[in-house]
């Protein structure tokens, strides 16, 4: 989490209001974030029963929910699953933080070889798995009202990627 606070520093500073996790468990995650800027105010979204364990946390509201039927207004959302997220966030000033994989093979970088060992995981998993490239993510953010997006190394094996409508 440090890395994804540190890369996307830019992101989170010119963002105002509210950034949700969703999916976001116990709400450690959007915990640090929120402690590491404090103008932020977040939301832990999850399901009923995880959400009744989630400690508190300062400037943290705790959300009970089901991301596959709505996901509560944001200006931010940092998750994995792009289902629903278009309709929770404004068009103009919306968008959505994937922390994820993203395959390079053309690209010099440092985690180039252990990304495609986690491609061969994906593929040993299920018959047509495989870790997406940015060609892939492209298509899939266009397929779910996204029509801009970045991709942000940081320095680790998952990149950040920061989609808009």
């Amino acid at each position: 989490m440090d890395a994804v606070i540190s890369s996307y520093r830019n992101g989170f500073l010119t963002s105002k209001g509210n950034v949700a996790d969703v999916g976001g468990g116990m709400g450690v995650g959007i915990s640090e974030i929120v402690k590491a800027y404090p103008h932020l105010k977040g939301i832990n979204f999850d399901l009923p029963h995880v959400i009744s364990a989630a400690p508190t946390y300062d400037g943290v509201t705790h959300v009970a929910g089901d991301m596959f039927n709505a996901i509560p207004p944001t200006e931010m959302i940092f998750m994995k699953i792009l289902k629903n997220c278009r309709k929770a966030i404004p068009k103009e000033t919306g968008k959505v933080i994937i922390v994820e994989i993203v395959q390079h093979p053309t690209d010099d970088y440092p985690f180039n070889y252990p990304r495609l060992t986690f491609d061969l995981v994906m593929f040993a998993l299920f018959p047509c798995g495989r870790e997406g490239s940015e060609n892939d993510w492209k298509k899939l953010l266009g397929e779910s009202g996204f029509c801009r997006y970045n991709i942000i190394k940081m320095p680790a094996l998952m990149l950040i990627v920061e989609a808009f409508p």
